[in-house]
């Protein structure tokens, strides 16, 4: 659709944003091996490498979030059945999602050709912080924030949904 940015141009983008933010930030940006395109982690936040952890802490919970640095909103209902339904962007994609260790990783079949994006989770006072494994590279990339894990699937995301682009789910 001419003037709207697709999930995967969105990706692109942010990523060329990533290039930028590095170069003006430099070595503050790049803390504990993480490329960082917005801040580095909070000195306060912790690695979850506990699996048990990990899974509590997102099992039967929907997460908003932020992608970094461009500040756009995202959601996901992620159930304890190994079920998730992501919303970004007024698209819904439905996959499936599991802990590998100590990181948590999504598939969705409409996205990215249905390869595997794995995060590991840091905790901080405030926020909780997804660092995307780069499996081409292995690096370690600061993409996103949730601003909030809340118990359930509050905002009624549809696991049943095909995957889906329009307006936001309710």
């Amino acid at each position: 659709m001419p003037g709207k940015t697709t999930p995967g141009g969105r990706f692109w983008l942010a990523a060329a944003a990533l290039a930028l933010a590095l170069a003006l930030l430099g070595p503050a940006a790049q803390a504990r091996g993480i490329k960082a395109p917005w801040e580095p982690l909070p000195a306060d936040a912790k690695l979850v490498t506990d699996p048990a952890v990990l899974t509590a802490l997102f099992a039967d919970h929907t997460v908003h979030g932020v992608y970094l640095p461009e500040g756009s909103q995202w959601r996901e209902y992620t159930a304890a059945n190994g079920r998730t339904i992501w919303e970004f962007d007024g698209c819904l994609f439905p996959g499936t999602w599991r802990v590998s260790g100590s990181a948590i990783c999504y598939v969705y079949p409409a996205w990215d050709g249905g390869r595997p994006q794995c995060f590991v989770v840091y905790q901080s006072a405030h926020l909780t912080h997804f660092v995307w494994l780069d499996p081409d590279s292995g690096e370690q990339v600061l993409v996103s924030n949730a601003l909030d894990l809340a118990a359930g699937n509050p905002d009624h995301l549809p696991l049943d949904s095909a995957p889906t682009c329009g307006a936001p789910a309710a």
